[in-house]
């Protein structure tokens, strides 16, 4: 059982590795240009500096998707339960939310820019924009989606909505409304960058990558693409982790 759980562990370690000698491989048979695929090595050595040369830039966008998640999580949930709740609004505003759901998030630059001007409040706005939109569906879907058994149960106890509602269906939909907070995390993290590279954003990993293609420093921006992974990879580990730690029941 040991060797088993050793073996797990270091498969995620072992295909890493794999990945960066067929990289290595890659850039000394010159499969591409050298210049435009360096070798991992230099991209590495550049990833490390990062947190030294470009500080303020990594804080910057963490400190914006903190805010967004953060706010696009609570405007989401609200949106949520209201769709739930009243059934009328669902039936008028969901397939208005589908349809904004379903326009790039990119198209909506030029609105934002008016509204909020250059800099970081356009690149929160939206980012706060599509996080909510996302996870209030999946709230919605989640709340509605309850065994009616155990709502039938909760009845003949006399408990009143609300009740049934913190009870009984949000813990039912909870793993439903993890997914989408999964997913508009991800979104989020996607959104912040492109506006941070096109926004006029003084700080952020996202300015930090397009000045970087500007200069043709190819390790950096190779770097910098790293970067982005691990946050959102940490940011997803995150949520992963709280979803066990609150829908512990899940599976038993």
């Amino acid at each position: 059982m040991k060797t088993h759980s050793i073996k797990v562990r270091a498969l995620p370690w072992l295909v890493i590795g794999t990945i960066l000698l067929g990289w290595n491989l890659t850039h000394y048979l010159q499969v591409f240009d050298p210049f435009l695929f360096p070798s991992p090595i230099p991209v590495l050595e550049n990833f490390f500096k990062l947190f030294e040369t470009n500080h303020a830039d990594i804080l910057s966008t963490l400190e914006k998707l903190a805010i967004a998640i953060t706010g696009g999580s609570a405007i989401g949930f609200l949106i949520g339960i209201v769709l739930y709740r009243f059934e009328w609004v669902y039936e008028s505003f969901s397939p208005l939310l589908d349809f904004f759901r379903s326009i790039p998030a990119t198209a909506l630059f030029p609105l934002f820019l008016l509204f909020f001007g250059i800099g970081d409040p356009t690149n929160i706005a939206l980012a706060v924009w599509i996080g909510a939109l996302y996870l209030s569906l999946h709230v919605s879907k989640g709340l509605k989606g309850t065994s009616e058994a155990a709502v039938l149960m909760a009845k003949t106890l006399k408990k009143s909505e609300w009740d049934i509602l913190y009870h009984v269906r949000l813990k039912e939909a909870l793993p439903v409304i993890f997914v989408g907070l999964r997913t508009a995390t991800s979104l989020t993290l996607v959104v912040l960058i492109v506006t941070e590279m096109f926004v006029g954003t003084k700080n952020g990993i996202g300015k930090m990558l397009i000045d970087a293609s500007y200069t043709y420093n190819i390790p950096k921006l190779y770097a910098g693409i790293l970067l982005i992974g691990l946050i959102g990879y940490l940011a997803n580990s995150g949520i992963i982790y709280a979803e066990k730690r609150v829908v512990h029941w899940e599976g038993k």
